[in-house]
């Protein structure tokens, strides 16, 4: 695969521009443009659904491990470096004096690429990281990359109104375009009693999943907590909730499992989850629950109405944009309208189906993925020759 072999070294970044533009050179006779981007999340299929159309709409993909492999091949006048999550820039800082460093290195990276002729775009997936150690240092990175992008790239209208808290985010370098569903990536052949008997689950049972890596901003143990209140308030009533998802934080990862022993009903999955068994997981709950004490953008929402499963989440950020329609299993933590409040009226609430029609819809991946392009060329290359083969 060309990214182990990327990070492998068994071939260079020079190599990979080289034979992407040769690839994309052979569909069409006009000269192709140049999209690098990094870094590459393999775990996350979010890229890979963004970028699905990029041949068709006349871009070479050059993907990048690190900020180190960015743009080894000068295309100017035809190129772009889109950024993503920026984790890597101030990861392991001591202090702010070394994370100071580390901004100016990467400001002047960010120049070197301008200087070179590539246009930069940033993906906003958060507005800061979750429990960030430094918040000081990462709105200084923010202040920076907006200041050097062509254009930054916000998933949920209110990215904006929250960014703009922390940091200048200019209305005409932003543009929106929501978090694509996750259809046709997944499979998704399986019917109801087969996935629960998969997972091992009774007929009565009313089952709650959170899925998704295990991190202490997710509000796994609110859910907990809430959870064992639902069971106080329905005694008869039989319920299992699943959490799953690939361990990030082994102490979290330990305290949850501890947590959960003594309350019955409840299992942990720690795992990333083969992907032919996320349908199982979905296809077997009753109800997805969401319970993050932070949030901007989900792509546990997508992956929820995906496969048409109610979602128990907070009300706000994009979640709120996404359910507009129907927000009866949002709640927004007052009195009577907590974790455990919506948990409950999930238990008899069905969503109606032409609120996932419309999701589905208007988050199709091939329609984000050509609305992301169009958006990139008419911003940068407009008039220029380059598109549809």
């Amino acid at each position: 695969m060309r990214i182990r072999s990327l990070a492998d070294g068994v071939i260079t970044p020079a190599e990979s521009a080289l034979a992407a533009l040769t690839a994309q050179a052979s569909r069409t006779t006009d000269l192709p443009f140049l999209l690098n981007y990094a870094p590459v999340a393999e775990m996350n299929p979010f890229q890979r659904l963004l970028y699905c159309r990029a041949s068709d709409e006349g871009f070479a993909l050059v993907p990048a491990t690190s900020f180190d492999q960015v743009a080894p091949v000068s295309w100017a006048g035809r190129s772009v470096v889109h950024l993503h999550w920026l984790a890597s820039v101030l990861s392991g800082a001591q202090t702010m004096e070394e994370a100071r460093d580390r901004i100016a290195a990467f400001r002047a990276r960010l120049g070197m690429w301008r200087a070179a002729g590539h246009r930069i775009v940033w993906s906003m997936h958060n507005v800061l990281p979750h429990d960030c150690a430094m918040p000081e240092a990462e709105v200084q990175l923010r202040e920076v990359i907006v200041g050097q992008a062509d254009a930054v790239h916000i998933l949920s209208k209110a990215s904006g109104d929250e960014a703009r808290q922390y940091f200048t985010l200019p209305d005409e370098k932003t543009f929106h375009l929501p978090h694509p569903s996750y259809e046709g990536w997944y499979a998704d052949v399986g019917d109801r009693m087969t996935a629960r008997m998969d997972l091992g689950l009774a007929a009565d049972e009313f089952v709650f999943v959170a899925f998704g890596s295990m991190q202490r901003y997710k509000g796994l143990n609110d859910l907990v907590d809430a959870f064992v209140e639902l069971k106080c308030r329905h005694p008869h009533r039989r319920f299992q909730l699943i959490l799953a998802g690939k361990v990030v934080d082994k102490e979290f990862h330990a305290e949850i499992i501890a947590k959960c022993e003594p309350v019955s009903g409840t299992r942990v999955i720690a795992s990333a989850m083969e992907e032919r068994q996320v349908q199982t997981l979905m296809r077997g709950a009753d109800v997805s629950v969401a319970p993050y004490r932070r949030t901007l953008n989900s792509g546990v929402a997508l992956l929820s109405s995906t496969f048409r499963c109610p979602l128990v989440a907070p009300r706000a950020g994009g979640l709120a944009e996404l359910f507009a329609a129907d927000p009866h299993l949002l709640y927004g933590g007052g009195e009577g309208d907590r974790l455990v409040d919506a948990m409950e009226r999930a238990m008899t609430y069905v969503p109606r189906q032409d609120v996932f029609d419309r999701i589905l819809e208007e988050h199709r991946p091939e329609r984000i993925s050509r609305k992301f392009f169009d958006e990139v060329r008419n911003r940068f290359f407009a008039g220029m020759e380059g598109g549809e083969g």
